[in-house]
């Protein structure tokens, strides 16, 4: 539904059944309670390799991203479904800043023939997002992606779907903050109905409320931005690691119980 002019363009997605589960898990996990999803952690690790494609229809999966164990988990799925994507790719992001192995994947797809849309921000409520967004646009646009710059309002959805099976909802932007530092968490959807609908909401926005960058589009001072570009991002990609040397206070995290009401005496009459 639509909020008010101030509303930011976002998606969400309900989920029921067993994933559910798995998001209740881990819920738990970063609440500070990892001894009752011990079982769930064990099992979730072992399948790993198989967070980006199943055998059938109608599977949701948990994956995210943190600053221990899985670092890349969302970044190694993008990266596998952008190399088997083979007709249409469209990644809706907030914030887009990707490191050079996501951008070669999304270049090599657009080479390969696939239809590779990508809608960000064009209105945003941080306009150094745009600048670093627009940096990448000629490397992009020359290999044929399309990029569409939302202009209505800002956009805040993380979302993306490949070919007529696959989608994604959820916290991460392909920046480097998503990617290197912050918590993270998306579902991982293969589902032909859900992935239909979200191609169609998509594409309604793309033909109504965006503008279509030309592909000719080339900024001055290409080579600068492009160094500038190319510094930011490594120096925001290794930060997580070069922070971790220093001393630094961790907070813990703990449990959160709604406090006792207290119960008031009754009053004298007067």
């Amino acid at each position: 539904g639509d909020f008010g002019p101030e509303a930011k363009q976002d998606y969400s997605v309900e989920i029921k059944g067993p994933a559910v589960v798995d998001i209740h898990h881990f819920a738990l996990m970063q609440s500070g309670r990892p001894a009752r999803a011990k079982y769930w952690w064990q099992r979730r690790r072992s399948r790993r390799n198989e967070l980006a494609f199943s055998d059938h229809d109608g599977q949701v999966r948990l994956v995210y991203r943190d600053n221990h164990e899985h670092q890349t988990d969302i970044e190694e799925v993008y990266l596998q479904v952008l190399r088997s994507a083979k007709r249409r790719v469209v990644i809706a992001n907030a914030y887009f800043f990707p490191g050079y192995r996501l951008l070669r994947e999304i270049r090599n797809a657009a080479r390969r023939g696939v239809e590779v849309r990508l809608i960000l921000q064009g209105q945003p409520d941080m306009m150094i997002a745009k600048l670093a967004a627009r940096m990448l646009y000629s490397y992009l646009l020359k290999a044929g992606v399309v990029i569409c710059e939302y202009c209505e309002r800002p956009l805040h959805g993380k979302v993306a779907l490949v070919d007529e099976d696959w989608s994604t909802v959820g916290s991460s932007n392909l920046d480097p903050l998503s990617l290197s530092l912050n918590l993270e968490a998306n579902v991982l959807i293969r589902d032909r109905a859900f992935n239909r609908e979200l191609f169609e909401r998509l594409d309604y926005l793309i033909r109504n409320h965006c503008t279509v960058m030309p592909k000719d589009h080339a900024p001055r001072g290409l080579l600068w931005r492009m160094t500038i570009g190319f510094m930011v991002f490594h120096f925001l990609r290794h930060f997580p690691s070069w922070a971790g040397w220093l001393p630094a206070h961790k907070p813990r995290l703990k449990p959160f119980s709604p406090p006792t009401a207290v119960r008031s005496e009754p009053h004298e009459p007067l």
